[in-house]
């Protein structure tokens, strides 16, 4: 628990000076003129409102110390605060008129109270004032800090649930895209075609050796077009899914999110429908801040939502860059993937941001 009050011998020693000066200030303007208050101002009284200061001000700092762990702690604030200022102002009340009390009984020899009502009634309001506005400064402090923390321990979650997320996003295979591939390469085994199945093997693990080895938020493109070049003939050889590659020039020094274009293309074999005599082809093309991959749709009566299921898991990927991946879903299938530049080039520094975008596609 991070502590609010903190000692400060200083403070406690000159604090009740100025408020007992104060109160005695108002005391004396309730039945004297200014004038009057003036001549007579520097006697006992005054050490007497100093000294009932003194107490009030202690009082309160140990009643605040004994609650403070229930003002941070319990899950009901206002509760906690109501509490406080109902024991402030008993207390309030008892130690003011107890000092007031003893104060008329042996140096003024007034033993009936109704012979200075009146001044124990401005006492009580005045220490009462006091010490309410004394607690009220606190609890502010208090609320203050436990609406922040309230927050930071929000902001961890989400950053934890971020992160297992990335881990996730980073690590997840497609079961089918693995079975299938291994029940392609034991085929070339039995069909003792040891050469294709060793290509396949190469394939394969170039695939996954990309998608376990980067734990980085990101990765340059040239890295992840390579281990979508691999994925894309290991599918026109062991899955039988024909997908044609057109790349233009990729721009240097660009970033991306890795798995990225790997899961995209995954889902583009398994969402559409392709053959040897007719490949689907992909257009890669290189914009500003941009990668857009084009092609023409032609989903597959199975698997059809694939594409858009993993459309929605790879947008999620990009919040904390505080970047959006969009689609549109026409006849020509459009799909616009932010780009990072590496921050020696941009000087923007990005920092994770935690409240994802609203999902929704481009017109």
């Amino acid at each position: 628990m991070t502590r609010i009050l903190i000692h400060n011998p200083l403070r406690r020693l000159l604090l009740p000076l100025g408020v007992g000066a104060l109160v005695y200030l108002c005391v004396l303007l309730a039945f004297d003129t200014i004038e009057t208050a003036l001549e007579g101002f520097f006697t006992q009284e005054l050490l007497f409102c100093i000294i009932c200061s003194y107490l009030i001000l202690e009082g309160n700092l140990l009643l605040l110390r004994f609650s403070e762990p229930k003002l941070t702690e319990s899950p009901n604030f206002n509760k906690q605060v109501i509490t406080l200022l109902a024991f402030t102002t008993l207390g309030s009340i008892v130690l003011t008129s107890g000092m007031l009390i003893a104060y008329f009984y042996w140096f003024e020899n007034m033993a009936d109270i109704q012979v200075y009502s009146t001044e124990l009634q401005i006492f009580n309001g005045i220490f009462l004032f006091v010490s309410l506005m004394y607690q009220g400064h606190f609890a502010g402090y208090y609320f203050i800090h436990n609406k922040f923390q309230r927050e930071l321990e929000a902001e961890q979650k989400e950053k934890e649930l971020l992160e297992r997320s990335i881990d996730l996003f980073h690590y997840m295979m497609n079961p089918d895209f693995l079975m299938v591939g291994l029940e392609s390469i034991l085929l070339r085994i039995k069909e003792q075609n040891y050469e294709l199945a060793d290509e396949g093997i190469l394939l394969l693990s170039d695939i996954y050796r990309h998608s376990l080895k980067n734990q980085d938020e990101l990765v340059p493109i040239a890295e992840e077009l390579q281990a979508m070049k691999s994925t894309s003939t290991f599918f026109q050889q062991f899955v039988s899914k024909h997908i044609l590659l057109q790349i233009a020039s990729e721009p240097k020094n660009t970033l991306i999110v890795p798995r990225t274009l790997t899961k995209l293309l995954e889902a583009i074999a398994y969402s559409q429908l392709s053959s040897a005599t007719r490949p689907l082809q992909v257009n890669l093309d290189f914009h500003k801040n941009e990668l857009v991959l084009k092609f023409e749709s032609n989903f597959a009566l199975t698997k059809s939502e694939q594409l858009t299921d993993t459309l929605k898991i790879v947008k999620d990927q990009y919040g904390w860059l505080n970047k959006t991946l969009k689609w549109k879903d026409q006849l020509i299938f459009s799909i616009y993937v932010p780009l990072e530049q590496p921050s020696s080039q941009n000087p923007t520094n990005h920092s994770p941001d935690l409240h994802h975008q609203n999902e929704s596609n481009p017109d």
